[in-house]
């Protein structure tokens, strides 16, 4: 608006000066003179016209279908035109994967509620809006632990206040974050189990070894939560003087928001505010090429977008990264591969992914099979139904970021075998001509036996995203409990390789006589290491398990293999199938001190003998007496077999 008038003041002057000056000049000065003042007032209605004209169209995608960096913008911004969408979407839990620690969003018992670990009492509480974790001082216990003096020897130990600024979670756990004077956003160990309603310490909430001391790995946020719990995340490390590491990080919106999918806005904004111009931007097939809409993109691109956080893609291609700010290059509509590494075994986490051996363990299973969420890309991607990314199969064939229910945002009908039946239309009607077991069954529905719950995180077990035949020679040797075994808990690998020869000719494979005879869920909790352990005893608690299985005889098995475990979220697993079984409901503390455990065990135990004891005719893959209690000696050989290496598995 300034610059109009002040154009308009400047041809105003100059066309009095010139009419002041023709009386004094001849008259071929005046007659250039005069077209001199008509190219200047034309050229200054032009420009006047051209400012008040239409905003410029928002320029052409790149070749990779998304436009160059701008102002990020807040999810708020969409509302007005899309305020349903946004309803939906503000209702999943993408949106809630990082806030900040106010009142709304904190879901943990910040009423003085008091936790003890390892000798180690922490209180949480709240002060008006503010909320504080004390806790024992960590430098004071990592000099301790330094020093190798034992925890009964210390004293008392120094007391220290950390405010809560910051929340990872509000699902399954909430992690509670303190930011620190270098910007550095610090994981207190505590975190809140929103499952079981109670605080819990952060080697009870993760598959990893069980630590004997109150301090664990320092997490950082700003290194390890950040790009995929964000939208347009910046890490912007800063040296420290002296050394070390500070940080300036910067997110456009905390939490999955709208350009995390669709891009970069102000473009698209701009376009919808001229209305002259937004219809004059659609294709001919009526997209709008100043937003990316991951349901317009081919399969590969759409699922790229799921890719950056569910393909574990954290790994930096450091060409495409600018090493100063760490800021997020990816767009929707790239190549996620141009800016980031995706692994598909465990060798590749350990050559591409971060450069620390051990740093990443334990993520995929012996067939290549991805065992923990964040790698559900790898799997449906291992799938033939993908067909490589170039067939119909996509993330959103089954998810829907919008209009879903908040959980897994699957589509209606997902659940149902409606899933498979749009591309695999024939099974509606020979169903149990195919699965061998009744229509409304368990056994009939395609996910059971095509997508088990293969999948650990999170204390609890998933779906496996690929979409594979159950054969018998994937888990052999691979720690991959088969799918049918899954259901079938008393059955050994035998069993299944028998059934399944007779119904579809399948080829048998060579097993061992232990694989042969003995139920293959009895065989990975005494013998496979901590993620086999994991995923079998978190299925003893799947009611169709237990209906297809029985419910008398996992009791005396469960409590006995908590006598040998040394992971807490397998221990924690067992004694939540413990709770759903007859007898099983007595106290337990999966993350108290040893000497506490055993007896609560010893407790559980003489509960249990009371029940009803298991016919061994019934059961012939269990190793049971004839009074139905198990066989000492088969448990001691098989347990002497174990293999237990340390991992941890990142989630």
């Amino acid at each position: 608006m300034f610059f109009r008038i002040a154009l308009l003041l400047t041809l105003t002057v100059c066309l009095l000066i010139v009419y002041r000056m023709r009386g004094t000049l001849r008259a071929k000065q005046r007659i250039m003179v005069s077209a001199l003042a008509t190219l200047l007032f034309g050229g200054g209605l032009f420009a006047l016209e051209w400012f008040d004209g239409p905003d410029p169209a928002p320029g052409p995608p790149q070749a990779d279908g998304c436009h160059a960096l701008s102002v990020p913008l807040p999810s708020q911004t969409c509302v007005e035109c899309h305020k349903t969408r946004h309803a939906n979407w503000h209702h999943s839990y993408h949106r809630t994967m990082t806030r900040e620690a106010t009142p709304e969003n904190v879901k943990a018992d910040f009423n003085d509620a008091v936790y003890e670990f390892m000798g180690v009492s922490s209180r949480m509480y709240r002060r008006g809006d503010r909320y504080f974790v004390e806790t024992a001082d960590p430098e004071w216990l990592a000099r301790m632990d330094r020093q190798g003096v034992p925890p009964d020897r210390r004293g008392p130990i120094p007391r220290r206040v950390f405010s809560v600024d910051r929340l990872v979670g509000s699902h399954w756990f909430q992690q509670i974050l303190h930011r620190d004077e270098e910007g550095r956003y610090l994981r207190i160990p505590l975190i809140y189990h929103l499952v079981e309603k109670r605080w819990i310490h952060v080697s009870g909430a993760f598959l990893a070894p069980e630590l004997p001391k109150f301090l664990w790995d320092v997490v950082i946020w700003n290194e390890s939560c950040l790009f995929c719990h964000n939208t347009g995340p910046n890490k912007n490390p800063e040296s420290l003087f002296g050394g070390g590491r500070g940080y300036n990080t910067e997110v456009s919106e905390l939490g999955i928001s709208c350009e995390a999918c669709h891009g970069p806005g102000e473009r698209h904004i701009q376009a919808q505010k001229n209305p002259d111009q937004g219809g004059r931007l659609l294709d001919p097939n009526g997209a709008d090429p100043t937003i990316a809409n991951p349901a317009r993109l081919t399969v590969k691109r759409c699922d790229d977008v799921c890719a950056r956080c569910h393909g574990a893609a954290v790994a930096q291609r450091h060409e495409g990264w600018d090493p100063d700010i760490c800021a997020d290059p990816f767009r929707p509509g790239q190549e996620i591969r141009k800016t980031r590494f995706l692994v598909w075994s465990e060798a590749e986490f350990r050559t591409e992914g971060p450069r620390r051996p051990n740093e990443i363990d334990g993520r995929f299973w012996g067939d290549g099979t991805p065992l923990t969420t964040a790698l559900e890309y790898q799997g449906m991607a291992l799938s033939k139904c993908y067909q490589g990314g170039e067939g119909k199969m996509s993330c959103l064939s089954c998810h829907d970021m919008h209009g879903s229910d908040p959980n897994h945002q699957l589509k209606e009908g997902m659940r149902t075998n409606e899933a498979c039946y749009g591309c695999h239309d024939t099974y509606r009607k020979k169903l149990v001509e195919h699965t061998h077991h009744a229509a409304d069954s368990t056994g009939s529905l395609c996910q059971n036996c095509h997508m088990p719950h293969q999948v650990y995180s999170l204390l609890t077990t998933h779906r496996s995203h690929r979409i594979a035949v159950p054969r018998v020679r994937d888990s052999i040797d691979t720690g991959k409990p088969h799918a049918c075994n899954l259901c079938h808990l008393d059955k050994s690998l035998g069993w299944t390789g028998d059934q399944l020869q007779k119904w579809y000719g399948t080829k048998p494979e060579p097993l061992s006589d232990d694989d042969r005879t003995i139920a293959s869920s009895l065989l990975h909790l005494t013998r496979s290491d901590a993620r086999s352990r994991a995923v079998v005893a978190g299925a003893f608690s799947w009611p169709p398990a237990q209906q297809a299985s029985g419910r008398d005889w996992p009791g005396l098995l469960l409590t006995r293999i908590l006598e040998e475990e040394r992971y807490p979220a397998v221990r924690y697993l067992a004694h939540r199938a413990l709770k759903s079984l007859p007898g099983g409901a007595g106290d337990y503390n999966y993350l108290a001190q040893p000497s506490r455990r055993a007896a609560q065990i010893r407790e559980l135990q003489m509960s249990l003998r009371d029940a009803p004891r298991p016919d061994r005719k019934r059961y012939p893959a269990l190793p049971l007496t004839a009074e139905g209690l198990y066989s000492e000696d088969v448990l001691d050989r098989l347990l002497r077999g174990r293999k237990d290496p340390d991992l941890g598995v990142h989630e």
